[in-house]
């Protein structure tokens, strides 16, 4: 082992981490203090100067250092921190580095304080020699878990009512008292010693603060300030420290508040007894702090006062590496807080831009991000995978001709985007070898503003849904929109080959990550609505919903977390945010708490090594499952994915499950029956991907087996944007009756080895049909399906590429077949139930592209 790894490998031993899923207190405390204060600069028994420096570190600790902490209590020379949230959610929870960290930050900030405070007595100044004594002070820190709230709050009556009390009595006693006179007595003793003795009574003579200690915690404040760019009064939301000065007496329902809560207004707390002055916080602008957060080192959160060159370079860097790297196993997150950046960069695989406002508009990228396709020939894009924008805005410079590019195709949406680009925004990326559009094959953009133009060129397909834009300038096969505004016209299908429907029947948009005005991360789960057309917050209107302390989440990292930790959180009443990485997990996550939130971060990948599903979720409502892809392992599963067990029967109309961003991944050498199951009522898709790999390393028909990449069994269930490819029986079983579809992409097997090997009915029809709506359904509508076929390996044919019933209750609209090449003599025979001609070649348009308008209850229109 190099020398360099060893001497890590030691370092590591010893490297601990707290928990994430338990409240954690922090102790800070005064080294060697009684021989501090000894010094004639100080007044005994109690120096007003001490503590009034205490407390402002207090506000420091508060304010600047320790965004998650609810509390602080300070006595003497000692503070204590409460984190109720579970973990400190700082430098992944590495004791050593959080509390050297805590240590040297209070040593300075009490050095700070005290030195102020002594400067300004006008009583006494500073006297000669004091140099000796500012900056000497210093603090040791520890931090441990407890496993409740309620034992934090036992934490902070034990500093209190033992500690804080019996120090104080003593040292005020030796004021009164010689050393033998009081040795051995008790506090009670000691108080009544007094009294009889000296005439003192204790609690009149000494400082309310000193007798118990002081609570600090942030409070809200309005503050009234000029706008620089209106200038206009605006009144604002600012937050401060308060305390008061009292300890914690005893257990009760309003004192655990004081735990649990992230301020004194949330109390309806006493009157102010002392206000503090927020300080001035020491801010590090440096880039590499980006990735030192909660999240992990790969999620980078910028802030617009780190130099916009450092930044773009990191960006620059991790594209390099992930521009190529489709199968790799790094996952990325870059955040941008609220601000302007003028940086221009590009994103590759596995690579998840956001922004941190709670509107789009908070952030903007002013100079581009785009999805270029320089890796593959002739800008090809029809590989461009696996990467997310989501929650910012961009203006692109003229070094892109003021255009935003993002050439992708499967697995890369957009979500919650303002392109006010003036070149608009591109779909596809020109060859500047031909000037001809490289291919690009399917995407998928949400609740999001284009100001001017969307250009697909070359794209094949595209899901647009409650979008704004300029105008769309074309189509290519099958584009889909569905509560768009400015929406192009259907009328002219299949030569203008849109599929336009007015309005969203139901959707609960994507939950995301934000960041506070007051610096605290958290997850916004936007309401549920129906009926909708155009984005959730366009023209200032915010997106309707609620949100959630990232305390209240599991913050899963890769080297950290297992199925074991990860299904205590959920039984706890946890979230989950899962940051990047590979997560390989021996059991199924269990979710069974309704509104429970599971969000990805950075694109990761969950694994299952057992043979179980990944995730499998009881017949409750409202979950939301968001931004991951779920990967097949060796072992087989027979569904990678569980919503509801087998036979679910609750309703969910007002509260439905919802599955966002999701890809079922079965890659080479790798195995699963079905991708996603559905077996509740009302559950509602967002852009699905089940893909069994068609290249890659082990990627072959007998080494990556899958029968059907979506069984949907429960009613009412709602898809925007399937994508469903490779499968080697029905790509989508549709069971359930009321289910609707909105676009769907699928490309039949490529590899079948001969036709024998693919068919259907106990061989009796050549191959399986794509989209199977089950003979037992009578209700059921679907709007923009595409199949394609590119039968690589033999001579293959496909009957039907859809198979329905034929009852009134069953509509297909805007129905596309395409052969995309293939082994001649291959071919899809029709388009539906034995109608539309069979596409087998490139030449002439018609034997590569069939088309039907309606289908219906037997009632059909080909076109």
């Amino acid at each position: 082992m190099a020398l360099a790894d060893r001497m890590k490998q030691y370092e590591a031993a010893f490297d601990f981490t707290l928990p994430t899923s338990s409240p954690v207190i922090l102790r800070l405390d005064g080294h060697n203090f009684s021989r501090f204060t000894a010094q004639p600069h100080f007044r005994r028994p109690f120096d007003q100067r001490i503590h009034d420096a205490m407390i402002n570190t207090c506000s420091d600790l508060l304010l600047n250092f320790f965004p998650r902490a609810s509390v602080a209590y300070t006595q003497s020379d000692e503070i204590t921190l409460v984190f109720p949230e579970g973990g400190v959610q700082l430098f992944n929870e590495r004791v050593q580095k959080l509390a050297s960290l805590a240590a040297s930050y209070c040593s300075v900030r009490f050095n700070a304080h005290l030195e102020v405070a002594l400067a300004s007595d006008s009583r006494e100044g500073l006297k000669s020699g004091s140099d000796v004594l500012l900056g000497a002070a210093h603090f040791d820190a520890r931090f441990f878990a407890v496993p409740s709230v309620e034992e934090a709050l036992n934490c902070l009556l034990w500093r209190c009512r033992g500690d804080a009390v019996r120090n104080s009595v003593g040292a005020f006693a030796r004021t009164l008292f010689g050393q033998s006179q009081i040795h051995g007595k008790t506090t009670a003793e000691l108080i009544e010693m007094m009294r009889r003795e000296k005439d003192v009574v204790y609690e009149e003579a000494v400082p309310k603060w000193a007798i118990e200690g002081c609570l600090v915690k942030r409070e809200l404040y309005q503050y009234d300030g000029t706008n620089p760019k209106t200038g206009q009064v605006e009144t604002t939301s600012r937050t401060r420290t308060r305390v008061e000065e009292r300890g914690i007496r005893e257990f009760s329902a309003e004192n655990l508040k004081i735990v649990t809560e992230r301020y004194w207004n949330d109390l309806g707390s006493s009157q102010l007894n002392k206000s503090m002055t927020v300080p001035i916080m020491v801010y590090n602008s440096s880039v590499s702090s980006a990735n030192e957060t909660i999240f992990g080192p790969n999620v980078y959160v910028f802030d617009p006062r780190m130099p916009a060159a450092d930044i773009q370079a990191k960006a620059t860097a991790i594209f390099r590496q992930m521009e190529a790297n489709e199968f790799g196993t790094e996952r990325y997150a870059l955040l941008f807080k609220p601000g302007t950046y003028n940086v221009l960069f590009d994103v590759g695989f596995y690579t998840h831009v956001a922004g941190l406002g709670q509107s789009p508009d908070d952030v903007l990228i002013e100079g581009g991000v785009n999805v270029p396709a320089y890796w593959m020939p002739n800008r090809n894009a029809t590989c461009n995978f696996w990467r997310a924008f989501e929650n910012f805005s961009i203006n692109a410079s003229a070094a892109t001709n003021n255009t935003t590019t993002i050439a992708v195709s499967q697995a890369a949406p957009l979500r919650r985007m303002h392109i006010r680009s003036s070149g608009g925004l591109w779909l596809f990326q020109v060859d500047p070898s031909t000037g001809a559009g490289g291919w690009a094959s399917g995407g998928f953009m949400a609740d999001s503003v284009v100001d001017h133009q969307v250009l697909p060129g070359s794209q094949q397909q595209w899901l647009s849904r409650n979008n704004k834009y300029g105008s769309w300038a074309n189509a290519v096969w099958n584009m889909v929109f569905v509560g768009d505004l400015n929406a192009p016209s259907q009328d002219n299908f299949p030569a203008s080959a849109y599929t336009t429907v007015d309005r969203t029947p139901i959707i609960r948009e994507k939950p995301y990550l934000y960041i506070t005005s007051q610096g605290q991360y958290e997850v916004f789960v936007p309401a549920l609505q129906t009926d909708t057309q155009g984005p959730s917050w366009m023209n200032g209107s915010p997106t309707p919903g609620k949100s959630i302390p990232i305390g209240q989440f599991y913050v899963a990292q890769p080297s950290t977390a297992s199925a074991a930790s990860l299904n205590s959180a959920l039984e706890c009443g946890k979230h989950i945010l899962f940051t990047p990485g590979i997560y390989k997990l021996d059991n199924a996550l269990r979710i069974s708490r309704a509104d429970t939130v599971v969000l990805g971060l950075g694109m990761p990948s969950l694994i299952p090594t057992s043979g179980q599903p990944v995730l499998s979720i009881a017949d409750v409502d409202g979950v939301s499952l968001a931004g991951l892809i779920i990967d097949a392992s060796e072992i087989n599963s027979p569904s990678l994915i569980e919503v509801g067990p087998p036979n679910s029967l609750a309703e969910h109309v007002s509260n439905p499950t919802v599955l966002y961003d999701l890809t079922v991944r079965t890659a080479g050498r790798t195995k699963n029956d079905v991708g996603i199951t559905i077996n509740s009522h009302n559950v509602v898709g967002d852009q699905l991907w089940l893909w069994r790999a068609d290249h890659g390393d082990g990627a072959a028909w007998d080494a990556n087996p899958t029968k059907n990449g979506v069984v949907v069994n429960g009613n009412n269930v709602t898809i925007y944007g399937l994508f469903n490819e490779h499968h080697q029986e029905y790509q989508t079983l549709w069971n359930g009756n009321g289910g609707r579809l909105y676009f769907y992409q699928s490309e039949i097997p490529y590899d079948p080895p001969n036709q024998k090997s693919w068919m259907s009915k106990n061989g009796r029809t050549n191959g399986f049909a794509s989209y199977k709506i089950a003979d037992t359904v009578t209700s059921h509508e679907a709007w923009g399906l595409g199949i394609y076929s590119y039968f690589r390996d033999s001579p293959t044919k496909l009957e039907n590429a859809i198979e329905v019933p034929e009852v009134d209750g069953v509509k297909l609209h805007h129905l596309t077949t395409v052969w995309l090449t293939g082994v001649p003599g291959s071919e899809i025979t029709h388009i539906v139930n034995g109608i539309g001609d069979r596409v087998y070649a490139n030449n002439p348009e018609s034997a590569m592209r069939q088309t039907l308008n309606e289908f219906s209850g037997g009632h059909r229109n080909r076109v």
